[in-house]
C-alpha cells in the first residue's frame, strides 16, 4: 500500500482516522498512545487530561526528587541487579522489540 503525498496535518488525521475506525478497539488505543507519545516527543510536553503532574510547583518537584533520590539510595543495589539482568537479555537477544516490524502486504 502506497501512502499518498500530504500536504496538511488534517489530511493525514483523516487518513489515519480512516485507518482506525478498521481496526479492533484495542489497536485503535494503542495508535491513539503513540499519536500522543510522537506529539509530545516532537513538539515538547503538552498538558492534557492525565498531565497534571506537569503544572506541579518547583516545591513539589523538589519533594519528589527528593524522595526519588532517597529510594533509590536506599535500594541501590536491587537496581544494579536489575540493570545487569536488561543488560544480559539485550545481549543475549531475548527482548522483546518495543515495535513490531511491518509486515509486508500482498498486492492486490
Amino acid at each position: 500500500m502506497q501512502v499518498p503525498v500530504r500536504n496538511k496535518s488534517s489530511d493525514y488525521a483523516r487518513a489515519v482516522a480512516e485507518l482506525v475506525e478498521k481496526m479492533p478497539v484495542e489497536r485503535a488505543a494503542q495508535v491513539y498512545d503513540f499519536a500522543r507519545f510522537v506529539r509530545l516527543e516532537a513538539h515538547g510536553i503538552s498538558v492534557g487530561e492525565d498531565d497534571d503532574w506537569l503544572e506541579d510547583s518547583e516545591e513539589q518537584m523538589q519533594a519528589e526528587d527528593a524522595l526519588w533520590e532517597t529510594t533509590y539510595a536506599q535500594h541501590r543495589d536491587q537496581f544494579h541487579v536489575l540493570a545487569e539482568e536488561a543488560r544480559a537479555e539485550i545481549a543475549a537477544g531475548t527482548t522483546q522489540p518495543m515495535f513490531r516490524e511491518r509486515r509486508q502486504r500482498k498486492p492486490k
